[in-house]
């Protein structure tokens, strides 16, 4: 490599680490927002650089993934806590993310416009949420979370993320051309300027004209029970009974100290179970092979019997529980509390289904919802196609083999409609979304979920930065109940109300305030944002069989 061509590889590293640089800034714990919106010039500058069309041997497109799959490990390097061989698909995930602000230089090349610009970065936003199951952390738009005021992300129940990552390439665009016009080219710089400036106004006052809407009070109360219990790829029934056993006293003495009565508490992701899943049976049921063993085999009315007993214990359980949560108040008895709390579920039917599951307990202990989480883990709860190949099946760790659920449901808890989601399903923000334009009733959503796998990193922030936009994605408001993560209690603006520490076991009571507007996001979903989808992979395939030898690395 000669001298020019290792100082224009210098620049390129230099330029796109500036970049990475400036988006980790706006990340959790630092929360440098106003980063975000210089964040992408030096890519956008890059795209602009003439030594990348020049053939000189420069191997820019690798310089430029290689800085961003860094980026990515950074960010996301909380993963690797959850299992010994975590790093494998945490760098798995880092490469692929990676592929998109490659894809945003190489494509911006070819189409330099304020608008392409913004509609490709979105573009490619869109296409990660669905490709390979989809995940909608770090977003470009999660940077403005933190904004004092929130004005610019109140545009979010337009598009969703989608929408402030949109306005925030808009910006970036117009003072990278602002760096041009100093350079020389002031009209371009006037052109996307005025645009900036038009987006951004708009955005503040529609922001401001949505944060003035009037939300109902609400007299249902909600107690969030968090803790950080330390969780364990395979737990044992013992540990499993711990748990339960920590999270049942904190909620009962929580309740002891509590002057008004509580409609409901809410247990996170799995703790709940405390080892005694929730077995259902089904109308068409096929007994197990492995049932009573080798030598007895049950039949059905017999297997349907112990399902029946497995249940009467469950209710039994539940209503001691209850029982302890209703203490006397000046000689007169509050109402027992309904329980909601993350539980395992199995079903059986013609096949044998488990599920991560979400349990509405009512008051009398009986067992009055299920929600089975629809949107699975890969790699931490499936691996794809594991099932359909014979030699592997049969070596499937516990907890890989979990079913996905077929749809939402809605628990009716005082005077909130409850729409539940578990673990990851609000950093895929199209799970919540869509699920309540199939059930537009709820007019609040409960996520439980377990980030104590993750060990406090960043990881947990980002899925609370998630929540927040979902929010107001969807203006409901969300209660998260977690073990080792954001119990949290977000407004329909998406403003953190209340929190519980990362490290502490505690809970927040609360009252969520009724909003009854149904967004533009959900009741159309995504398909304006997918329009940017679909032309950011027409113009890659474009490219691809147009000039499939052009800036090769």
């Amino acid at each position: 490599m000669s001298m020019t061509e290792k100082r224009s590889s210098r620049v390129i590293g230099i330029t796109t680490l500036a970049s990475a640089v400036l988006l980790y800034l706006t990340g959790p714990g630092i929360n440098l927002w106003p980063l975000a919106f210089v964040a992408l010039v030096p890519l956008i500058q890059l795209a602009r650089d003439e030594r990348l069309s020049a053939r000189s041997g420069v191997k820019w497109k690798r310089i430029v993934y290689s800085v961003f799959v860094g980026y990515y490990l950074a960010s996301l390097q909380g993963l690797r806590h959850a299992h010994p061989l975590m790093f494998v698909p945490l760098t798995a995930m880092a490469a692929y993310l990676a592929i998109y602000p490659l894809l945003f230089v190489v494509l911006l090349r070819r189409h330099d416009h304020p608008l392409t610009a913004a509609a490709l970065w979105v573009g490619g936003e869109w296409v990660r949420n669905y490709f390979a199951t989809g995940i909608s952390v770090l977003m470009l738009g999660h940077t403005l979370v933190d904004m004092p005021g929130g004005w610019l992300i109140q545009i979010a129940d337009l598009q969703g993320t989608y929408a402030v990552s949109f306005l925030i390439v808009i910006v970036n665009y117009a003072i990278a051309d602002a760096v041009s016009a100093y350079q020389g080219t002031p009209a371009r710089w006037i052109r996307s300027t005025s645009m900036a400036a038009v987006f951004l106004i708009t955005s503040g006052l529609y922001g401001n004209h949505r944060l003035s809407y009037p939300v109902t009070p609400s007299d249902t109360r909600i107690l969030l029970v968090g803790r950080d219990e330390q969780t364990e790829y395979q737990q044992d029934l013992g540990r499993e009974q711990e748990i339960f056993n920590r999270y049942a006293s904190q909620t009962i003495d929580a309740i002891a100290n509590s002057d008004v009565p509580i409609d409901a508490v809410v247990w996170p992701e799995s703790m709940f179970s405390g080892g005694q899943p929730w077995i259902i049976a089904d109308a068409e049921l096929t007994v197990p092979e492995e049932a009573g063993g080798e030598k007895f085999r049950f039949t059905e009315s017999q297997f349907r019997e112990i399902i029946a007993d497995t249940q009467r214990q469950f209710v039994r359980r539940s209503i001691n529980l209850q029982a302890a949560m209703t203490p006397l108040n000046e000689g007169d008895a509050f109402p027992p509390p309904s329980i909601i709390g993350g539980c395992g579920v199995v079903r059986y039917g013609r096949t044998a289904k488990q599920y991560s599951g979400v349990l509405h307990v009512d008051p009398s202990g009986q067992v009055e919802g299920v929600y089975a989480k629809n949107h699975l883990v890969m790699f931490g709860e499936y691996i794809p196609l594991i099932r359909s190949i014979p030699i592997l099946r049969d070596h499937v760790p516990p907890g890989l083999g979990l079913d996905a659920g077929d749809g939402p449901n809605v628990f009716n808890v005082g005077g909130l409609k409850l729409l539940p989601n578990l673990c990851i399903e609000t950093a895929v923000e199209r799970i919540a979304v869509n699920h309540l334009h199939e059930r537009p009733e709820a007019n609040a959503i409960v996520t439980l979920t377990n980030d104590a796998w993750f060990d406090h990193t960043a990881v947990v922030s980002h899925h609370l930065r998630c929540a927040q936009m979902v929010a107001i994605g969807t203006r409901r408001p969300v209660l998260s109940a977690a073990n080792g993560g954001p119990t949290a209690w977000i407004d329909s603006f998406g403003k953190i109300v209340e929190k519980v520490p990362l490290d502490e076991a505690g809970q927040i009571m609360t009252t969520p305030g009724l909003d009854d507007r149904r967004t533009l996001y959900v009741r159309v979903g995504s398909w304006p944002t997918a329009i940017a989808g679909g032309w950011f992979i027409a113009m890659l395939a474009m490219m691809i069989r147009r000039d499939p030898t052009r800036d090769q690395p």
